[in-house]
C-alpha cells in the first residue's frame, strides 16, 4: 500500500519531487565531503613537513657575521655541538633524527647555498636518494649533488666541477626541484665531512665561533611521535635556551588559519543551504497533505485510522530519504575518490634559512609544495550524517502530521 501510493504521488508531482530529491542527495553528498575535508585540515596543513619527513627542525641563535666572504652561516645561526645533538635525539618524543650543516658561500663566481649531510643514512640522505633524476647518489670522494634549477641556471651537468675556494667538487647527480619544500633551500648537497672542511676554512666563522676540533652542525631534524603529548619547545630549550624550535605547530599555523577561514565560510553556506532544504521539506510535507486531503478523506471513510495515515506518510518520507541517502553516499564516495587524486599546490609562508636579502635574484626560489589531498571517507561521518538527516526529517514529518486531524471528512466529500 505504501509503495503504490508513493509511486502514484511521484507520477503526479514528478518535477517537484525530482528537484527535491536531487537537492537533498547533492546536499547530503556535499555535507559528507565538507565534514571529511574539515577533519583533514590539520593533515593538509602538515603536508609541507611530511614532504621532508620531519615534524621539528632546530637551529641555534648565533652572531651576525661582519663580512659576507667564503662560508657563512645564514640568519646568524650558531653551530650545534655533537653533544647537544645527542641530547636532542634522546628526548622522549623523538623517533628519528638527523643533523646537517647548512651554509652560504660567497665568492667571485656565483652565490652558493650548500647543505652537508651524512651520506650513508639519516633523514636527509633518504630524501636525496629518492629524488635523484639523473646520475647517481654519491657523496664520497668530493662528489656533490645539485638541484635541477641550480644546474640549469649555471649550466652545470654530471661530471662538471664546482669550486669553493681551493676545494674542488664533482657533480655526481641532479635532483628534482624543490625536494624539501625549500624549508632548507640548498642548491648543493655534499657529505657532512666535506661541509665541515669548507666551513672550517672560513676566517669569518672561525673568528666568530672558534670551532675547535669537535664536529658540529647547525640544522637538526627530528621525526617525532605524533601521539606524544607535552611541551616539545620547553624540553628543547631546556638543553640550551639559544636553541630555536620550528615545530609542526610553527609551520602549519598560517596554512591552518587560511584553510580554517575557507572552512568557516563553507560551513556558513552549508547552514544556509541546509536551512532552505529543511524549510523546503517542511513545505513539501504540508503541500502533500493539502493536495491529498480528498484522498485522505476517502481513506478515512473506508476505515483508515490516523495512525495508519501517519505510517503511510512516514513510510513515503523514509523512502525518499533512504533513496536520497544512497544517492548522496554515491556522490560523496565519487567526490572524495576524485578529490583524493587531486594534487594541490601550497606556497610556504616562509622557510627557516631564506636567501640573502641583498641578493634579490637568489630569493626567487620555488616555495611551492605539491601533494595529494589526504581525504578518506570515515564510516562514522556517513552514519552520523545519515542518522541526523533521518531524525531531522522525521521530526518535520511528525510536526506536519498535526494537519491530518484537522481534515474534516464530510467537507472534502461534498
Amino acid at each position: 500500500m505504501i509503495f503504490s501510493y508513493f509511486l502514484s504521488f511521484i507520477r503526479e508531482n514528478r518535477f517537484k519531487m525530482t528537484l527535491l530529491f536531487f537537492c537533498l542527495a547533492i546536499y547530503f553528498g556535499l555535507l559528507i565531503i565538507s565534514i571529511t575535508f574539515n577533519r583533514a585540515i590539520p593533515q593538509i596543513a602538515r603536508l609541507p613537513l611530511q614532504n621532508i619527513g620531519v615534524q621539528t627542525i632546530i637551529q641555534k641563535t648565533g652572531e651576525i657575521p661582519g663580512q659576507m666572504v667564503d662560508a657563512i652561516f645564514p640568519h646568524s645561526n650558531a653551530p650545534i655541538s655533537r653533544e647537544q645533538f645527542h641530547k636532542l635525539r634522546e628526548l622522549p618524543f623523538v623517533e628519528d633524527s638527523d643533523m646537517g650543516l647548512f651554509f652560504w658561500y660567497f665568492d667571485r663566481i656565483f652565490f652558493k647555498a650548500a647543505l652537508g649531510v651524512h651520506p650513508d643514512n639519516g633523514l636527509l640522505a633518504s630524501i636525496l636518494k629518492r629524488n635523484i633524476t639523473s646520475g647517481t647518489y654519491s657523496l664520497q670522494n668530493r662528489n656533490i649533488l645539485l638541484t635541477a634549477g641550480f644546474s640549469t641556471k649555471h649550466e652545470l651537468d654530471i661530471g662538471d666541477t664546482l669550486s669553493m675556494g681551493n676545494d674542488i667538487f664533482t657533480v655526481a647527480g641532479i635532483l628534482r626541484p624543490n625536494i624539501s619544500g625549500n624549508i632548507i633551500p640548498a642548491d648543493i648537497y655534499m657529505s657532512f665531512d666535506d661541509s665541515l672542511t669548507v666551513v672550517r676554512k672560513s676566517k669569518e666563522m672561525q673568528s666568530v665561533y672558534g670551532f675547535g676540533n669537535s664536529d658540529f652542525g647547525n640544522v637538526v631534524l627530528l621525526k617525532t611521535n605524533p601521539e606524544w603529548q607535552g611541551d616539545k619547545d620547553k624540553l628543547v630549550t631546556y638543553i640550551d635556551n639559544k636553541l630555536l624550535v620550528f615545530s609542526e605547530k610553527t609551520f602549519t599555523k598560517e596554512i591552518s588559519e587560511q584553510l580554517g577561514l575557507i572552512s568557516i565560510a563553507g560551513r556558513f553556506l552549508f547552514l544556509i543551504f541546509g536551512a532552505i532544504l529543511v524549510v523546503a521539506f517542511g513545505l513539501m510535507c504540508i503541500y502533500t497533505l493539502k493536495t491529498r486531503e480528498r484522498e485522505i478523506s476517502i481513506l478515512r471513510m473506508i476505515g483508515w485510522r490516523i495512525s495508519d495515515l501517519k505510517k503511510q506518510f512516514i513510510g513515503e518520507n523514509l523512502i525518499i530519504l533512504l533513496t536520497t541517502l544512497i544517492t548522496g553516499s554515491v556522490i560523496a564516495f565519487l567526490g572524495l575518490l576524485g578529490l583524493s587524486r587531486v594534487t594541490i599546490s601550497m606556497e610556504l609562508p616562509w622557510d627557516i634559512s631564506a636567501r640573502p636579502h641583498f641578493l634579490p635574484e637568489e630569493n626567487a626560489i620555488d616555495r611551492i609544495v605539491s601533494a595529494r589531498l589526504p581525504l578518506e571517507l570515515e564510516p562514522w561521518i556517513f552514519i552520523s550524517s545519515a542518522l541526523g538527516f533521518i531524525l531531522l526529517f522525521l521530526l518535520i514529518s511528525f510536526i506536519s502530521f498535526g494537519r491530518i486531524k484537522r481534515i474534516k471528512v464530510y467537507e472534502k466529500m461534498r
